[in-house]
């Protein structure tokens, strides 16, 4: 009978009996682990012409070493198996049509083909043919009746055990099996399946046919045939309840035969307990009452969960260092619990017989009622639980709390679920301690891809000293929330159903984001946030500040891993952050940027956004994404709740953009969320860019001016993400700075003269763009001078000034018309500005009279040019040197400077205007060239010096004319005035040019630049140097050149480096000055705005107030009314507009309170500083405050100026810093009684209202300042008082 048994013995109790171990064999009811299955192909659902369907299926593959015992021949370290679609859930429900072509959409959310299976796996039937695939399962409630199964258990009809038969189980009428729905067919009803084709039927008369297609079902065998090789089966749907009461009503029969035991019962009051050992998740208590029972066989215990508070004791430091070492802190319930305690009005919670030992779980909590379950499944959603913190997990992909519930269930609360204010989310270490007791909701099941958290580890910390574990390995993590627990008018609200998950959030609503930047971004550059209930957030650039307030690079910048690896070893010592100067880097710093990059990306470089911080967001909308919303972090939409989109600019309107991204197409740059835009790879830059994705990187800020706007004809739904206009933007800085029209290629003329600007020398010719416009050509080689050029890289730089005439137009090509220039010479000779009036013999009556004019209008670039071709054809280049000297003659035209030519008709025209307006031209010619900065290097020769020089020159002369005339009279000819005259001429400019050529060799004439020549060849040699260009400015108006000054400062604002911006600043401040003194309001007002457009707008504000507080000095020394009026009315309202602009920035209402306090309008700055505390942050309240006293000891009263330290004192008593502020105040005012008494109201605080709580350190300091101060200011006396107070205090702290 043995043998037979073990013959007849079911492949699923073979399978019972090796569970546990790693490989099972290839049967029918073997189970399979997790991850062992890896999908390879999916196969969609077929329906033939002939009306039959064919379900789908997943080819599966496992490795061989999973399996004992014989496997297929063909199998080659794996075994492919066939997984049908409706194996792949437990029930359908009424989502299945007819024919149920569902089943593929279902397959793609749940398989991934070249991934492996998440879920437990059953082989349902192992076919004999050679080429047939084993079948297998994932229905979760198979898996489970086949675990259930004992092995040893023996089926009778007084079992209620439920079973997964086979072709081989020992069936009998009334067994309990489970299996599912295979077919329905409407002549007989539905067909259930088991393991290796076992097929039962339930009929129709039955309520077959009531069954769903596929759907897993209970069923009890109601007749039975065995006698053939197939048994039919006949089967009956019955429900687990009705199982249950059958169970019941057994044991009810007999519950007399188990009578004697049950003396602790559940909810039993078992008194009082003694504690016997205390670890962090239980304490093992004894109990005090005597019981029947055998006290040997009872172990209480007292869950961590179940414990509340009792009377607080004074603990040992033996004790102290014991619950340490059990990581019990002061926030735990058993900190105030000793071994030994007695522990009053205990009650039992749950009671657990095993092997003869009952483990009673005792409770002294009574509020908030312990929690006691075996399953989380018995808590459903919307239970309210008491937990205690075990531990903060720090896990980027599961930041949040870990919490015990009860003994054996633990939950999981995120971060998100947690808290509302981001501060505490940031530091949930601190805020949460071990130990502390939190009340929290059951979630609902959120769809998630994300794994579920595993508690193995995290079971391993709370598992006590008993032999029996408190972990339940098979339970998951209740998923739990601190933000759900309904509030007290919960129950005034019963008739609506309340929702346990978090919803999407809608627009308009203030959201918490985790910055989750390793994840994958939408719609780059923009930051990716994680938001409750796993929704995903998308916070665009333009969206991370309010437009004001937008810096360069604030995201960091990417670069390839290579180019940091390449210089890793350098650049661990130079871990910077990216700022602006490290984003906007030269082409020779792109390596060095690169490895700055990398480390942005490596997470070494700090910003104000790094992975895992909780940041505060307002929904704007959805994103392009579903799943998705768009967030906004700007200010003024998290106070204002303002959601509306930034305008759409307008063309020829000034903009700040962020790159998006740089391509062959262009620079496609980002104003907003809803506004694009694209520069083309010409216009990003006057200069050639050789790699302008290096220059331009996602995430750089630039501006730029719109050229046109194109409105988009889909917007889209309010608050989605959408584009609604592309705009075309030029970022050039001479279309940034350009004033006025511009020139365009159908305004150039063919024999037109133009200037220019040389961009760029190639061996054929050289380039060049005209002056005010796009326009560019091309002066062949040939048409470059009037003599042979053997290398014209020697003669031309890019950035050289010089005059062209278009010889050429292409105009049959419209779309690209191409011009050719020429700069010979010689088509500039008959110009009215032509430098050749020198050497022009015609007029030399005119030289005789403006001879020192001529003097002074020499060109040095001209002369420098010919020295230098000189010397090239010295050092045997093959060229005439008398040849090229009167060639250099001739082409000195072609190399006149334009800006001088400029300068000298806007010189003119001023002129011309000052003899309209007398007053005018007398302020012209004594106007005053201090404009409040150095100029430097600019002074002209006195009049006194012009004097001798031009009496120097005439003494020669007329020696010179003397010996000419003895000369002519031995010759016997006779030389005619004008000859003489000319040759004294000819003398003089020789003597200057050897002068000029001195200076030039030994450095001098660039220390005292005299000429136009030589600050153009200064700024040449330094463009980006402010001090030079502030010089050039401060030369035009000692000249009473005001537009000149105007130019040479736009001059600057164009050569200067867009990344030099304190350079360009200081030019600025340069022009404001000269447009505060020398302009008119408009004036100074379009270059406020045009500077705030360029630099940082605060800064630009603050310059402006400054020099107008110094006007408004000078015009109070004038004691003139009216001016003084007409400048204390433009500098009130300049600080004013700057305080409302710039209304959370400190350093404009301190600026605007020394303004007030200077003037004496004291009323007026201490109304000022009321508004000021409500404008700023709190935090910034005390600086200001104090800063305001600071200046009221200095400029106005210092009585006030103690009262405000003094509140400041009494609310803030351990700010040490404002007591000494106070104090060298006092000493500065001479006031040492006053000090004297602060220093003794700290020592002696007694007879004093105010105590200050300084440390002693910061007492030493104290003590030290006061002897420092006595020694200066005091007497032996006193001196020797501070050491008596010193050792008292000493004395006192250390008795």
């Amino acid at each position: 009978e043995k043998k037979v048994e073990e013959k007849d013995k079911t492949p699923s109790a073979d399978v019972a009996e090796a569970k546990d171990d790693t490989s099972v064999p290839l049967a029918a009811g073997s189970l399979l682990m997790p991850k062992r299955m890896k999908v390879l192909q999916l196969v969609n659902c077929l329906r033939r012409d002939d009306g039959v369907f064919l379900p789908g299926y997943a080819i599966v593959s496992i490795k061989s070493k999973f399996f004992t015992g014989s496997l297929p021949n063909n199998s080659s370290g794996s075994v492919e198996c066939k997984l049908p679609y409706e194996q792949l859930l437990a029930s359908f429900g009424d989502d299945l049509s007819s024919p149920p072509m569902e089943l593929d959409e279902i397959a793609q959310t749940k398989l991934t083909v070249g991934k492996r299976i998440e879920a437990e796996g059953l082989i349902l039937s192992v076919p004999n043919g050679v080429d047939a695939l084993p079948i297998v399962s994932l229905r979760p409630s198979l898996i489970d009746t086949i675990k259930k199964k004992a092995p040893s258990s023996s089926s009778s009809s007084e079992d209620f055990s439920i079973i997964c038969p086979s072709p081989k189980s020992n069936l009998f009428t009334g067994e309990y099996v489970r299996g599912y729905v295979a077919r329905i067919d409407k002549r007989f009803g539905a067909f259930v399946r088991f393991l290796d084709g076992l097929t039962g039927l339930i009929p129709k008369l039955k309520k077959g046919l009531d069954e769903k297609l596929y759907d897993t079902i209970l069923c009890r065998v109601t007749a039975l045939d065995i006698t053939s090789s197939t048994p039919k089966i006949l089967l009956k749907k019955v429900s687990e309840s009705e199982i249950a009461k059958k169970k019941k009503k057994k044991e009810g029969k007999s519950k007399g035969s188990h009578g004697g035991q049950g003396q602790i019962q559940v909810g039993t009051v078992v008194g009082d307990v003694k504690v016997v050992d205390i670890n962090f998740a239980r304490a093992k208590v004894y109990l005090v009452d005597n019981y029947d029972a055998d006290s040997s066989k009872i172990r209480a215990r007292i869950h961590v969960t179940m414990a509340g508070a009792v009377a607080k004791t004074k603990l040992s430091k033996k004790e102290k260092q014991s619950k340490e070492e059990h990581k019990i802190g002061k926030s735990h319930p058993f900190y105030s619990w000793k071994v030994g305690d007695i522990i009053p009005g205990v009650r039992c919670v749950a009671v657990d017989n095993r092997d003869g030992v009952a483990y009673v779980e005792l409770a002294n909590l009574t509020e908030p009622l312990p929690c006691v379950v075996s399953d989380p499944k018995h808590l459903p959603p919307g239970s309210v639980l008491s937990a205690i913190v075990t531990s903060v997990s720090s896990i980027p992909s599961h930041h949040g709390l870990w919490v015990q519930v009860c003994p054996g269930i633990s939950g999981f609360v995120p971060a998100l679920e947690v808290s509302t204010d981001p501060d505490v989310l940031n530091d949930l270490p601190s805020n949460y301690k071990v130990g502390t007791r939190i009340s929290c909701c059951v979630m609902e099941k959120m769809n998630s891809n994300k794994k579920e958290p595993s508690l193995h580890r995290h079971h391993q910390k709370l598992q006590t000293d008993d032999d029996h574990d408190d972990t339940t390995k098979d339970h998951q993590a209740l998923e739990l929330s601190v933000l759900l627990v309904p509030g007290d008018d919960a129950s005034d609200n019963k008739k609506q159903r309340p929702v346990f998950k978090p919803t999407k959030p809608q627009r308009g609503a203030s959201v918490i984001g985790r910055i989750h930047t390793k994840s994958r971004t939408m719609g780059p550059p923009s930051l990716t946030l994680n938001l409750r209930g796993n929704f995903v957030g998308r916070c665009c650039i333009t969206e991370l500040a309010d437009v004001d307030v937008w810096e360069n690079m604030p995201l960091g910048k990417a670069v390839p891993a290579a180019a940091a690896k390449s210089k890793a070893e350098n650049a661990k010592d130079q871990q910077r952050v990216v700022s602006d100067s490290d984003a906007d880097h030269s082409k020779n710093d792109d390596d060095d940027a690169s490895d700055d990059g990398n480390e942005a990306n490596s997470g070494d470089v700090q910003t104000d956004f790094p992975d895992g911080k909780y940041v505060k967001c307002r929904v704007l909308g959805n994103a392009r994404s579903k799943a998705a919303v768009e967030l906004s972090m700007r200010d003024s939409r998290l106070e204002e709740s303002n959601l509306e989109d930034d305008p759409v600019p307008s063309p020829n309107e000034m903009i700040h953009a962020y790159v998006v991204s740089t391509t062959k197409m262009g620079c496609f740059v980002r104003l907003s969320r809803s506004v694009e835009g694209r520069v083309i790879l010409k216009e990003l830059s006057d200069e050639f860019i050789p790699n302008p994705s290096t220059m331009f990187p996602p995430g750089r800020l630039v501006v730029g001016k719109v050229k046109s706007v194109k409105e988009s004809n889909h917007n889209g739904k309010k608050g989605n993400q959408s584009v609604a206009a592309m705009v075309n933007i030029d970022m050039r800085e001479s279309v940034l700075l350009a004033s006025g029209d511009r020139l365009t290629i159908d305004d150039i003329k063919e024999q037109s003269k133009y200037t220019g600007v040389i961009s760029r020398v190639e061996s054929y010719g050289v380039f060049v763009r005209i002056d005010n416009s796009d326009v560019s050509g091309l002066a062949h080689v040939s048409e470059c001078s009037d003599a042979y050029i053997k290398d014209i890289h020697a003669l031309y730089n890019p950035g050289d000034l010089v005059k062209v005439i278009v010889i050429s137009m292409d105009k049959d090509d419209k779309d690209r018309k191409r011009l050719g220039f020429s700069l010979k010479a010689s088509n500039f000779v008959d110009d009215k500005d032509s430098d050749d009036e020198s050497t022009s013999s015609s007029d030399s009556e005119s030289m005789d009279k403006d001879g020192d004019d001529e003097e002074d209008s020499i060109d040095s670039d001209d002369e420098d040019f010919a020295s230098k071709l000189a010397k090239k054809m010295e050092g045997g280049e093959g060229m005439d040197v008398d040849e090229e000297s009167s060639d250099n003659d001739s082409s000195d035209g072609s190399n006149s400077d334009s800006e001088s030519e400029s300068s000298d008709s806007e010189d003119d025209e001023s002129m011309e205007e000052g003899l309209q307006n007398h007053e005018q031209e007398q302020s012209l010619q004594a106007m005053e060239t201090d404009v409040g900065f150095d100029w430097g290097g600019a002074s002209k020769p006195t009049k006194t010096s012009k004097l001798a020089e031009s009496s120097d020159d005439e003494s020669s002369s007329s020696s010179d004319s003397s010996e000419d005339e003895s000369d002519d009279a031995d010759s016997g000819f006779k030389s005619s005035h004008k000859a003489r005259k000319k040759a004294a001429t000819k003398r003089r400019e020789e003597e200057e040019t050897s002068r000029r050529e001195a200076a030039l060799a030994d450095g001098t004439a660039d220390e005292t630049p005299e000429t136009t020549a030589d600050f153009e060849r200064l700024v040449a040699s330094s463009p980006n140097s402010s001090e030079v260009w502030i010089k050039f400015m401060a030369f035009h108006l000692s000249l009473a050149d005001i537009d000149s000054a105007r130019i040479v400062a736009n001059r600057a604002f164009e050569r200067i480096e867009f990344r030099q911006e304190g350079e360009k600043l200081n030019v600025w401040t340069a022009l404001l000055t000269l447009e505060l003194k020398y302009g008119t309001g408009k004036s100074l007002n379009e270059t406020v705005d045009r500077a705030c457009q360029q630099n940082n707008p605060k800064q630009v504000y603050l310059r402006v107030c400054e020099l107008l507080d110094k006007e408004v000095d000078a015009a109070a020394s004038a004691s003139g009314s009216s001016d003084l009026n007409t400048a204390t009315t433009r500098a009130d309202e300049m600080f004013t507009k700057m305080c409302k602009k710039f209304k959370s920035k400190k350093s404009v209402w301190i600026a605007h309170f020394q303004y007030l306090l200077k003037g004496s309008r004291h009323e007026e700055a201490h109304a000022l500083l009321k508004r000021s505390l409500q404008s700023l942050p709190s935090y910034k309240h005390v600086e200001v405050m104090s800063k305001f006293a600071q200046m009221e000891f200095e400029l106005g009263s210092p009585e006030r100026g103690r009262t405000i330290f003094n509140a400041l004192l009494e609310k803030h008593p351990k700010r040490m810093d404002l007591l000494f502020v106070n104090i060298d105040k006092e000493v500065k005012s001479g006031d040492i009684a006053k000090a004297r008494a602060l220093f003794d109201s700290v020592v002696n605080p007694v007879s004093h209202d105010r105590k200050f709580k300084f440390s002693d350190k910061q007492m030493k300091s104290l003590f030290k300042k006061w002897y420092r101060m006595e020694e200066d200011h005091g007497d032996e006396e006193s001196q020797e008082r501070v050491k008596e107070e010193a050792r008292a205090f000493v004395a006192k702290t250390n008795p």
